[in-house]
């Protein structure tokens, strides 16, 4: 068990998938917080007992303890630790009523997670939280396939795309496909005739709605999405 990187206030992440934890882990170093990461509620209060923490960031499922079980022991034996409950599950009456969750931020949102866990520790909200592209919302069917298929992942996944960006896109899709996951990305944008196809890492998911990352762009295709872009801008 080693002690997290020298910097600021050191906050306990958990959560039971990889990439979720690696993105919180980037988000919050890059506004100056230590991390300690935790894959499982057991291993949370393992570096609770160790380590001297500024905050919680927990999951809400998770396979041993739940996020809301976490919480309440964490409270118990550190009753003035700020916690942050950061999950696609619906925020749910028990949470509420506990008294040992101090904020609940979508999973979706990781720069919202980065203002309210600033906002919980007293410290000024950080700047480096904007987006990187500007949104446009859209309405267009797309197609998703798995670039590394397995017995799970053998068909390809329909959509409706709602928002597209120099740097990923989101949508509803007919299927589960999680985070962390490479795949092919076909799409049409009518309105600025955009017919491209593009590989893209899963950035998150919540019920049928997920967020891709565009990964490995080529000058071509960055041309053809910053002039549909240009298109949907102007309106």
């Amino acid at each position: 068990m080693s002690p997290p990187a020298t910097g600021g206030k050191t906050v306990l992440c958990v959560d039971d998938t990889p990439y979720v934890l690696e993105m919180l882990d980037m988000f919050l170093t890059a506004v100056g917080y230590r991390v300690l990461p935790a894959s499982s509620g057991r291993e949370a209060l393992e570096l609770a007992s160790a380590f001297t923490l500024h905050a919680a960031v927990l999951d809400y499922e998770m396979p041993d303890i739940s996020g809301l079980g976490v919480a309440q022991m964490l409270k118990r034996d550190h009753p003035k630790l700020p916690i942050l409950m950061y999950s696609a599950h619906p925020q749910q009456t028990e949470v509420k009523m506990a008294g040992v969750v101090d904020a609940y931020v979508q999973k979706e949102h990781p720069q919202a997670l980065v203002m309210e866990l600033a906002r919980l520790l007293g410290d000024t909200p950080p700047v480096l939280v904007r987006r990187r592209f500007p949104r446009f919302s859209v309405s267009s069917e797309f197609t998703l396939e798995p670039k590394s298929r397995t017995s799970n992942h053998d068909r390809t996944f329909r959509g409706t795309m709602t928002d597209l960006a120099e740097g990923g896109c989101g949508g509803e899709v007919e299927g589960t496909i999680l985070p962390g996951e490479l795949v092919s990305v076909a799409f049409g944008v009518p309105k600025c005739d955009l017919r491209m196809q593009l590989n893209a890492r899963v950035r998150y998911r919540n019920a049928e709605s997920h967020g891709f990352e565009f990964v490995d762009v080529t000058a071509t295709q960055q041309q053809g999405l910053k002039r549909c872009l240009e298109v949907l801008a102007v309106g």
